[in-house]
């Protein structure tokens, strides 16, 4: 989990990523013991990384894996679905930014995340953004990560795969509590879903 000095820490985080599982596992271990809704464009990776935690998802109109089918054309819809499901304390993760991203243009998706996060924060909830590593342009990048806490950047040092901040409001509060290799417990079976 990440904390900062004041009381309330952080409760907005952007992950950037070229790893997609490791990244989902990162994420996973940043939520600890919340209760997560996860957006995502393909459950697959979602659902193997979950493996019976409390979670819902939501995925780009599929219902594979008991995810709730939503439509990546429509933000509304997808704003009031996790409206309509958010608990208080949970966490809301969107590793679908960049796809949402290439759909929308980038003042859509702007004004997309400020209600949701609005929304979110009501609630005492924390909310984790992943963008893929050079799927949008350094502009755009920038932009959206100016409405996160922090921005972490999943790397490999060592042979180990850490989260390392890019960007912070105050970089010498945050502390990132494991920086131990994060290792794949996920079972990928030849047979596909």
């Amino acid at each position: 989990m990440i904390s900062s000095d004041d009381d309330k820490g952080i409760t907005r985080i952007l992950v950037v990523s070229k790893l997609g599982l490791e990244a989902y596992l990162a994420i996973l271990k940043l939520v600890e013991n919340k209760e997560v809704l996860w957006i995502s464009s393909n459950p697959y990776l979602v659902h193997k990384v979950l493996e019976g935690r409390r979670a819902k998802i939501f995925s780009f109109n599929t219902r594979r894996f008991n995810s709730v089918s939503v439509n990546p054309s429509n933000l509304q819809e997808i704003l009031l679905q996790i409206s309509r499901n958010i608990k208080p304390n949970c966490a809301v993760i969107l590793s679908c930014l960049s796809e949402l991203l290439a759909i929308h243009s980038l003042n859509r998706l702007y004004s997309f995340l400020l209600h949701l996060i609005s929304s979110i924060e009501e609630k005492g909830g924390i909310i984790i953004g992943m963008l893929i590593e050079g799927a949008q342009n350094r502009s755009e990048e920038i932009l959206i990560s100016t409405l996160f806490d922090t921005t972490l950047k999943l790397q490999r040092r060592n042979n180990e795969l850490v989260l390392a901040p890019l960007t912070s409001l105050d970089k010498k509060n945050i502390k990132l509590r494991f920086l131990e290799p994060l290792t794949n417990k996920v079972n990928f079976s030849t047979t596909l879903p």
